[in-house]
């Protein structure tokens, strides 16, 4: 798959990248508990950090517009600017190819 690179990128694609860091915290929940708090969180239509902000009474703000997250090595950029023709470091249209190609496998496995 070849991305184009006319293509115009969203704008809020771009500013994502210069967003103020905050303090992250990972955390491991019994397999019981961490199911519970997804499956939670997938019934009120918000992410898993959301729903353990929710429990834990802090503000979170409902989606606009519901993401996902993925974290990629540079062994994965390169696999993926290899797939998709383009620059490894160019992570806007790293982003177009995966969510195009992420699309594509939901449009083919409804048919």
């Amino acid at each position: 798959m070849t991305i184009d690179k006319k293509i115009k990128i969203p704008e809020r694609w771009k500013t994502s990248d210069r967003q103020i860091k905050k303090m992250q915290l990972a955390f491991e929940f019994e397999d019981l508990v961490e199911k519970q708090l997804k499956q939670d969180a997938l019934d009120s239509g918000i992410s898993p950090s959301s729903q353990l902000r929710k429990i834990l009474n802090l503000h979170y703000d409902p989606p606009l517009k519901p993401r996902l997250t993925i974290s990629l090595s540079a062994e994965d950029r390169e696999v993926l600017a290899g797939r998709y023709d383009i620059d490894p470091n160019d992570r806007a249209y790293i982003r177009l190819g995966i969510s195009r190609e992420v699309e594509a496998y939901y449009q083919l496995a409804k048919k």
